[in-house]
């Protein structure tokens, strides 16, 4: 399902709709999808924000480990590790 907003048409599947002749239920609906798909931009986001913490906490647990060890220990892959 293609969806394009101008002023008062909405084009959904390569069809033309102006809005105002849509009924109460449709235009609803479309509202409902279109802030489900505003939310999931945000989750992408956020899970994007995660990714970088978590890489960066990593990366400072490994630093103090090696602090604690030295130089010594060994390189460690903490994807996927939980704590």
């Amino acid at each position: 399902m293609t969806e394009k907003t101008k002023q008062n048409t909405i084009s959904i599947d390569g069809k033309d709709y102006i809005i105002s002749d849509l009924p109460l239920d449709v235009r609803n609906t479309i509202v409902a999808r279109q802030e489900i798909q505003q939310s999931k931009v945000r989750h992408e986001i956020e899970l994007e924000k995660i990714e970088v913490l978590t890489n960066y906490y990593n990366d400072k647990i490994k630093k103090g480990l090696e602090e604690v060890n030295g130089s010594e220990s060994e390189s460690t892959d903490w994807s996927g590790r939980n704590f």
